[in-house]
Parts: C-alpha cells; sequence; structure tokens
C-alpha cells in the first residue's frame, strides 16, 4: 500500500515575491517549491497585507472561507484567500491588522502576529488541507509551536501534527510586555525563566524554540555559533544546554531560476562560465548607465542591508590614519552598493559618493533589476558581516562569476572557499578578525589577483560558477528531517 504524499504548511510573515524586507521571503518563496517538485505536497500562508491586494491575483474570487479568532476578551474575524498560480498559498485577511504600509515595526506587532498564529492553526478547520509538518519561520510564527502544543493537540484533528521552526536570525526576538499573555491565552505561569520569559518580556522567538519539535537554522556553522555567548543573543545556554539534540542547519540555497546569468532579463550581457568574458559587457554598460567612469578597473559590488550587522562599522576603521573607505579607493577600484538601512551608513556612504565622483555611486532603494545588474557587473562582491546565519548575496554572487570577499562566519564560512593559487581550488577570500584593516587587506589582496594574476582571478570566478547552490540538496534534507518526525 503506498504511503499518501508528505503535506507540509509553510507559515511565514512575508513571501517572495507577494511582500519581502528581507532573504526570508526568499526562502520561502523558493523551498516549497523544491519540496514540491520533490514530491512534497506543500502550500504557504502569510498575511494578506493591504499593499499586496489585487496586484497578483484578483482579490474577489479568490475568496475561500472566514471565521473568527479569539484573542483573550477579543473577537477578530479572518478572511482567508487563496492562490496556485505562482505556489499554492493562503491569505489570511484582516484590516484591523495587515492594512498598514509597513510589515513590522508597530506597537501591536504582538497581537498582530499572536493573531497570525492563531488564525492559521483555527483556518485547519475549515480548509481540505491537514499537514504531517508546519514549518515556522522566524519570532513572527513562535507562538504557532506553543498553541499547537499546549492548547490545540488536545484536539484529535491536531494531536498528529508536528512543527519545525527555523531561526534565520537570533537577532530579531519578538520581545513584548506581559500583555501578549492575554492575547495568547496564557496564563501568569508562562512568565517564567523556564518558559517564555526573557528579561522581563515575553519572546515570541523563545516559544517557537521550546515548544516546536525541530529547529532548524540556515546554516551549519550557524547552528553551533548561536549555542554561543557570542552569537547566542541571550538564548545560547538553552540552545547549547538544553536544546541542542533538537537543532540542525541545513544551508540555504538560491533559485536557478530567478539567479541565472544566462537566462536574466534585467543585465547587459547573458553568459554562462563557457562565455564569461561577456561578463565584461555588463561592466561597461554599467558604467555607462550610472555615471562610473568607463575604464578597465576592479569593481566593488555591494547588495545588503546597510546596518551594522552587515559590518558597515568597518568602513570607518583607520589603516595608515586613513578611514578604510579612503583607503580602498586608493587602489585602483570603483565602488557600488545598493540597498537601505542605518542612517549612519547611509549618510557614510552618501559622503563617500559625492567624495570620489565618477568612482562610486550609492543607491539607498531595494531594486531588484538593479541588483541583478551590479551582480552581473562586478568584479568582486563585499560581504563584510558581523554575523550572518547564512546570506545569500554571496551565493548570488558567485553564480555570476562575481568574486565574494566575506567574513569568515554563518553561512559565509560554509560557502566560501578561500583561493589557493596552488591548488587553483577555492571561490574568493575571508578573513576572520573583525577589523577593518584585515577588511582592507583582504580586498588588497583581490585587486593584486585581478590587476597582476588576471589567470587566477579568472579561475576564482569559474570554481564560483560551477559550484553548485540550489535548493536540491536542502530540500532533500528537510525531507530527510520531516519523515523522521512522523
Amino acid at each position: 500500500m503506498e504511503r499518501s504524499p508528505l503535506k507540509c504548511l509553510f507559515v511565514s510573515s512575508e513571501v517572495v515575491p507577494f511582500a519581502k524586507t528581507g532573504g526570508l521571503a526568499d526562502v520561502i518563496g523558493a523551498l516549497p517549491k523544491k519540496l514540491r517538485e520533490q514530491g512534497v505536497e506543500v502550500r504557504v500562508v502569510m498575511p494578506y497585507y493591504s499593499k499586496i491586494r489585487n496586484q497578483f491575483f484578483e482579490h474577489d474570487s479568490h475568496f475561500l472561507t472566514s471565521f473568527d479568532v479569539y484573542l483573550g476578551w477579543r473577537v477578530q474575524g479572518v478572511g482567508v484567500y487563496f492562490d496556485d498560480t505562482l505556489l499554492p498559498t493562503y491569505f489570511l485577511k484582516s484590516d484591523t491588522y495587515f492594512s498598514r504600509p509597513e510589515l513590522y515595526g508597530y506597537q501591536d506587532d504582538y497581537e498582530r502576529f499572536g493573531f497570525f498564529c492563531k488564525a492559521v492553526l483555527e483556518m485547519l478547520r475549515h480548509i481540505d488541507f491537514i499537514p504531517d509538518i508546519i514549518h515556522c519561520n522566524d519570532w513572527q510564527t513562535g507562538p504557532l509551536c506553543l498553541l499547537l502544543k499546549e492548547m490545540y493537540s488536545r484536539d484529535t484533528f491536531f494531536s498528529k501534527i508536528r512543527t519545525v521552526y527555523t531561526i534565520h536570525n537570533m537577532k530579531y526576538q519578538g520581545l513584548f510586555g506581559r500583555e501578549a499573555l492575554n492575547v495568547l491565552d496564557l496564563n501568569n505561569d508562562y512568565m517564567t525563566p523556564e518558559k517564555i520569559e526573557y528579561h522581563g518580556a515575553v519572546s515570541y522567538m523563545k516559544a517557537g524554540l521550546l515548544y516546536s519539535d525541530k529547529i532548524t537554522t540556515v546554516s551549519p556553522t550557524y547552528a553551533e555559533e548561536i549555542k554561543t555567548y557570542e552569537y547566542g543573543c541571550g538564548l545560547d545556554r538553552l540552545l547549547g544546554d538544553k536544546l541542542y539534540y533538537k537543532i540542525e542547519g541545513i544551508l540555504n540555497g538560491i533559485d536557478y531560476d530567478v539567479y541565472n546569468p544566462q537566462t536574466d532579463p534585467h543585465i547587459y550581457k547573458n553568459y554562462t562560465w563557457r562565455s564569461i568574458k561577456r561578463k565584461q559587457e555588463n561592466k561597461k554598460q554599467f558604467q555607462l548607465e550610472y555615471g562610473l567612469e568607463e575604464k578597465d578597473c576592479m569593481l566593488i559590488g555591494v547588495v545588503s542591508r546597510i546596518t551594522d550587522q552587515k559590518g558597515f562599522d568597518l568602513m570607518k576603521d583607520t589603516v595608515d590614519k586613513l578611514w578604510v573607505m579612503d583607503k580602498i579607493m586608493q587602489l585602483d577600484v570603483q565602488f557600488v552598493i545598493l540597498g537601505t538601512g542605518e542612517k549612519e551608513y547611509e549618510d557614510m556612504f552618501k559622503h563617500f559618493a559625492y567624495k570620489y565622483p565618477n568612482r562610486s555611486n550609492v543607491f539607498l532603494t531595494f531594486n531588484e533589476p538593479l541588483a541583478q545588474k551590479i551582480y552581473a557587473a562586478s568584479d568582486v562582491f563585499l560581504m563584510p558581516s558581523l554575523f550572518e546565519p547564512c546570506g545569500l548575496g554571496q551565493l548570488i554572487a558567485m553564480r555570476y562569476g562575481t568574486v565574494p570577499i566575506v567574513r569568515k562566519t554563518g553561512g559565509l564560512k560554509d560557502t566560501v572557499i578561500h583561493y589557493n593559487s596552488l591548488t587553483k581550488e577555492g571561490t574568493g577570500f575571508e578573513f576572520e578578525e573583525c577589523s577593518g584593516y584585515w577588511m582592507y587587506k583582504k580586498i588588497e589582496e583581490a585587486y593584486t589577483y585581478y590587476k597582476e594574476y588576471p589567470e587566477h582571478f579568472r579561475q576564482m570566478q569559474l570554481n564560483g560558477m560551477k559550484k553548485g547552490f540550489s535548493w536540491d540538496d536542502a530540500a532533500k534534507k528537510y525531507i530527510k528531517l520531516y519523515e523522521s518526525m512522523i
């Protein structure tokens, strides 16, 4: 007798292409697709933000059902919409909670996502899909693991469902006041260090960690790092001493249908590793379009959130009594950065763009087509992260034949291999110490290879392009994990 297909429901606050603020959305937009290709019946559920209504499908024709959700003394209605054009996805509509300009950053986020977690569980009673696994992601979905295990599992309808909780970034933990207990219908017994209390706050992430059946992170190295004081963000002892047995690191991939220099419609000239010389045409056209001097020099690209986590504080270190950025620009290089973030760093990069006209440019926005152009045009890709759970930028860069320069941490350590000129193995450059000096030295080393040893630089490009970072391997590991739980 054949076993029925494994069923999995991904729960996420953001999903590409519907809503995105970071890498979480990319993961949930790509991994479920790959799991479906490998035979898993996967569906996704997310909030129905007002900004995405009617953008991807005609609103009214996709209405599925509606019901009430109880949050302490409140009762809130929710509408369920479904579309499977891109990926079978349920959208939970609430004008009270999700008709706002931004996805996060509101005083009642504890209530908004407490509502979301409850609504997902209640939705299962109203649709024709009962998952074997509910796969939760980051703090916004942490309470779902608690609610299922402590309350809903008493009902035989829910009793066989298991949960996976994935940490995409330990830094963002969803910490709220005691009022969050009321929303989740929890008594004060849960407000202890043994449960979901964290330094006087209710921790939504801790709820996910404690009450899920399995925990995953987005790279093997990060799975070990979060058990240490340096990277555990205050939860290292919980993870290292109590929950270590259920943590597994599974490296993220990238969507090879989207990130493919052979077919990418956004770049100037398509190419493969066999025709990598065409990559130069992308740099020439980029220089022409965006006001850089048209010359053969090493172009350094950055596509990133512009925050301290991403290592941009290192630009303010000094080398030979100069800011690191000034020292970098003493080399015959050009520098472009795309992203948004903290004003301090945005202003810093605007300053350098002004100081080095025709050699530097800053784009304080998020623009996917422009990002693709930068990946294709750049010779090296800089990613000096303070910590990096996985990182997608370095994977995309290598896919486009752009040599990464990274700090040796998290997923960067797992994916970038320092080049060895003797064996001609390796894909880029790594530095371990979190200092502007060592970042500069690795940029200088890359520059030396680019100028004096172009055959080695070309070998690095080819090595990176030939590496496999699709979602195939990750999907197989997740399926193995799911099957071990049921």
